[in-house]
């Protein structure tokens, strides 16, 4: 199999390299969680690869998470987000990323699911900070969900 998506680009990749972006996507949910721009700026990998890498790690959980417990339909979910990603998002990210997930929220709708994934696939750059964002939203759900990412980011990447 030749990995095509993030996602499986992600699950392909050397188990250090694995673990060390799925720390790095854990952190940046948590930055975003908290609302913090600097700590987002500060934690996003500078390479396209890795970058990349790190948003398959979150599109990953994601998936697992919402086949456990489902975020509820789009428009609650883009009630929710884009708050979070107003207040964290740097500087000319946010629109990018309001229009991926409205796009994303539509497609939900129809048949252009395959087409908005394509699209998130040619900007990860993009991606990483929608599934950043849609990680820290769903942390609100459950009690300690923060304090568990933290434990699980400092077990597979200590500083």
């Amino acid at each position: 199999m030749i990995p095509r998506t993030a996602r499986e680009r992600w699950w392909c990749a050397e188990p250090g390299v694995k673990d060390r972006c799925q720390a790095i996507g854990l952190r940046l949910a948590i930055a975003y969680h908290e609302k913090d721009l600097e700590g987002v700026e500060r934690l996003m990998p500078a390479g396209e690869d890795e970058i990349g890498l790190v948003m398959g790690a979150l599109e990953d959980g994601l998936l697992t998470l919402n086949q456990i417990y489902p975020p509820g339909p789009p428009d609650e979910v883009w009630e929710r987000v884009t708050p979070i990603i107003d207040a964290a998002a740097p500087k000319g990210v946010a629109p990018r990323t309001r229009a991926l997930l409205a796009a994303m929220s539509h497609a939900m709708y129809n048949a252009t699911l395959g087409e908005i994934y394509e699209q998130k696939e040619q900007d990860p750059y993009t991606g990483v900070h929608l599934f950043a964002a849609i990680t820290a939203m769903r942390a609100d759900e459950h009690e300690g969900s923060i304090e568990r990412m933290r434990e699980k980011a400092d077990e597979l990447d200590p500083r």
